[in-house]
């Protein structure tokens, strides 16, 4: 409370702080292996997949079609997994 009222850190919390930041590695958002071209990518991988459960183009699905058409195919996975066992 004291650290509060006085406006400056405790430093045993800004060794913490120190700690916790260092191990957050920040996303890369630009080059030629940034994380918008592979969220891109995975998505365009992922309506490929999809398109054979949809009677329509998957990227013209609302987000909950989209979303319920992935549980569904996640579900599946479960099951076919389930039947090797």
């Amino acid at each position: 409370m004291e650290c509060i009222v006085s406006g400056k850190p405790d430093p045993s919390i800004e060794k913490i702080d120190e700690y916790f930041g260092t191990m957050i590695k920040p996303k890369n958002f630009y080059g030629p292996g940034n994380v918008e071209l592979r969220y891109d990518k995975s998505f365009e991988q992922n309506c490929i997949v999809l398109s054979q459960y949809s009677n329509k183009p998957v990227k013209y699905c609302t987000t909950k079609e989209y979303f319920a058409l992935l549980d569904h195919w996640n579900k599946l996975i479960k099951e076919r997994r389930g039947e090797k066992k």
